[in-house]
């Protein structure tokens, strides 16, 4: 049922955006309705789900109940609302704090994040547990995140919020050590062209196994924390040295390194009043930041080529044209407009 419904759902806000862009209502009602009834709480039975409460610190959007206790605060926003920014997440630690609640979810439609209200040691954007992208990520990654939150499961939350996190952290490990991978795929790969291909008259080597899988295996978790490296930066140029053009919105700028993609992208959101120094730090994985008051990532890695914004910020442009794209397409979305804006 769920996964119908967010098929559903997905497809109404491509079709009515501009509606949902512009009215927090119909977000409620047409988006965040729908998904709750799919996880199995009713919005018509006050017993499990009370919208527009008064708490000690606010009124939540919805407030869920199971055996008579409030379980989880909802936060509900328009579309065009950009679900990170500090001051809405804030807005919803505070209505958790007050009432003792440990978790309480946000969301803009297409946006899901479920954030910890408190935990000693750590910032705001810390303790975001999850967020999904029912637009963009795939089903069943959006269905599994959301399922912690679902009717059945809210009691135990603790524990399949665990579960989320050991495999993200096996799939970290897997991409920061590559090799973990290509050695277990290899004995699969020799096993198979022994069984199903023992006809030709031809062995392959160890190393050949070997090249392939680190080419594949590159082309897989590239894109996710360790983009392709170009080297340095400031010399990449597009083909035959000549300049292009990049353009977001009806504002058009000449580039001749790809980098500028990015620092475009940033100086343009700084124009617009919106990439702010209370903005930061803007993640781009569980490890790395995107931009940062100062060029280092979350542990403390130094930026591999850092670019200094005019507002002091600091950007990392180590990325291939493609990632450069993505993830300035990915910034544009966190501020509340739209990736495709953006054309080079």
């Amino acid at each position: 049922m769920l996964k119908e419904t967010l098929k559903m759902v997905v497809k109404r806000m491509k079709k009515y955006s501009f509606l949902y862009e512009q009215n927090e209502m119909a977000v409620r009602n047409q988006i965040v309705n729908p998904i709750l009834r799919a996880l199995g709480w009713n919005p018509e039975n006050p017993e499990e789900v009370q919208p527009n409460i008064s708490t000690e610190e606010g009124i939540p959007d919805y407030s869920l109940l199971k055996n008579g206790k409030k379980v989880l605060f909802i936060e509900a926003k328009k579309l065009s609302v950009d679900i990170e920014q500090k001051d809405v997440i804030r807005q919803l630690a505070k209505y958790c704090f007050g009432e003792g609640m440990k978790y309480g979810v946000l969301t803009n439609g297409v946006i899901w994040i479920l954030f910890r209200a408190f935990q000693e040691g750590t910032t705001m954007s810390e303790r975001i547990v999850w967020k999904t992208d029912i637009e963009s990520d795939e089903l069943t990654s959006s269905i599994r995140r959301l399922c912690t939150i679902s009717k059945d499961n809210i009691d135990n939350i603790e524990k399949l919020i665990k579960k989320l996190q050991i495999l993200d952290e096996i799939w970290q490990s897997l991409v920061d050590e590559p090799e973990k991978i290509i050695k277990g795929l290899i004995p699969v790969f020799e096993k198979l062209i022994k069984e199903e291909y023992s006809d030709y008259k031809f062995e392959f080597e160890p190393i050949e196994i070997e090249d392939f899988l680190k080419e594949r295996i590159k082309e897989l978790i590239t894109p996710i924390e360790e983009p392709e490296y170009i080297s340095p930066p400031e010399t990449t140029m597009w083909g035959g040295g000549q300049p292009r053009k990049m353009k977001i919105g009806s504002d058009v700028f000449e580039i001749r390194n790809s980098y500028e993609i990015l620092t475009n992208t940033a100086e343009w959101l700084i124009r617009k009043g919106k990439l702010k120094v209370s903005d930061c730090p803007i993640p781009i994985g569980r490890k790395r930041h995107l931009i940062n008051t100062e060029p280092k990532h979350r542990y403390g890695d130094s930026f591999r080529a850092p670019k200094r914004l005019s507002n002091g910020l600091y950007i990392e442009v180590h990325y291939s044209t493609a990632g450069c794209i993505n993830n300035a397409r990915r910034l544009l979305e966190r501020f509340g407009f739209r990736g495709d804006i953006l054309e080079v």
